[in-house]
């Protein structure tokens, strides 16, 4: 039987995630994104476009570090401040 890590992280914010999925990932949507995973892991995209995608849509200038934290992190550090 194949385990996935848990996505409780991912779950609370399913709406988040799906506007980034859309704005960031383009035609990329992963189909099961665990609480451990990064922007890294589910994009084929290379870093240097994930940060232009992110600073495009969101507004805001990440690092590269960031992208390595997991994403339900990232996507909450993205909408912080946001209405």
């Amino acid at each position: 039987m194949l385990e996935f890590s848990p996505d409780a992280e991912m779950k609370k914010i399913a709406g988040l995630a799906t506007e980034f999925s859309k704005n960031v990932l383009d035609d990329e949507e992963p189909l099961f994104i665990s609480d451990e995973a990064t922007v890294l892991d589910v994009s084929a995209a290379e870093p240097e476009e994930l940060l232009s995608r992110i600073s495009s849509y969101y507004g805001r200038k990440i690092s590269l570090a960031d992208l390595k934290q997991p994403l339900w992190k990232l996507i909450l550090q993205l909408n912080e401040g946001r209405r």
